[in-house]
């Protein structure tokens, strides 16, 4: 059973870089972490900040979504000029695809399970631990259930082995009219038929030199289909 779609969760959402959205598009997939490695992807395409703690706390082959369209990562970025987009994705996409949920963002949680320390206590609110990851997650029916009815609406980060295929009725949320232009422009030259809309994000203004470098990536990806990324990332510019 899909436990999302039966506790009324009818849309997931993946945020990412405004430039990665040609690899995105011209794939059709969402890949983990491992997968873009093993596909060639340098270090330096991963966010230094997080790279390496999704795969230390026991993360690192998973496809990570979200049960809300406006995450706190999303919000960072945004408030400080960083050219991104949201997917939004039907839950039902996956049905009949096995996921795991977790109350706490993997990347920033403090709290781990590791040297001799305990972590977040395992119940119905937090869910249990799994193999050697550092964060208790949901994985059975019965503890997705607990663990939606737990959080009563707050978010949710949705754990997905890759990869996941998305869908034509994907939708690509942009937060001003011009990343709209710049995301309109690659899904049509990529042959892709998702719907690009304009979000909210009050406050938000790409940064000149930020807008500069996302449309220089775009143009060289586009150009070069085999082309791997130049290390751009907004954690380190």
């Amino acid at each position: 059973m899909n436990t999302l779609l039966a506790n009324g969760i009818g849309l997931v959402f993946h945020v990412a870089p405004l430039h990665y959205l040609p690899f995105i598009a011209r794939s059709g997939l969402l890949k983990s972490k491992v997968t873009l490695r093993d596909e060639g992807f340098s270090e330096s395409h991963f966010r230094s900040k997080s790279k390496h703690l999704d795969s230390q706390r026991g993360f690192g082959d998973y496809i990570h979504l979200s049960t809300i369209g406006h995450p706190p990562i999303l919000e960072a970025k945004l408030a400080a000029g960083f050219p991104h987009v949201c997917l939004s994705i039907q839950a039902t996409i996956l049905n009949g695809t096995e996921f795991d949920l977790c109350r706490y963002n993997v990347a920033m949680s403090r709290q781990l399970r590791r040297n001799d320390k305990p972590g977040f206590a395992e119940g119905p609110a937090n869910g249990r631990y799994y193999d050697d990851q550092q964060i208790p997650i949901a994985r059975t029916e019965l503890e997705q259930q607990q663990l939606i009815q737990a959080r009563n609406g707050g978010m949710l980060e949705v754990l997905v082995k890759p990869p996941l295929a998305l869908a034509e009725n994907t939708r690509v949320s942009v937060f001003s009219s011009e990343d709209r232009e710049k995301a309109t422009s690659v899904l049509e030259q990529l042959g892709a038929e998702w719907t690009v809309s304009l979000a909210n994000a009050p406050g938000y203004q790409a940064r000149d030199h930020y807008s500069s470098a996302c449309d220089q990536f775009i143009t060289m990806c586009l150009d070069d289909d085999s082309w791997k990324g130049n290390g751009l990332e907004f954690d380190r510019i």
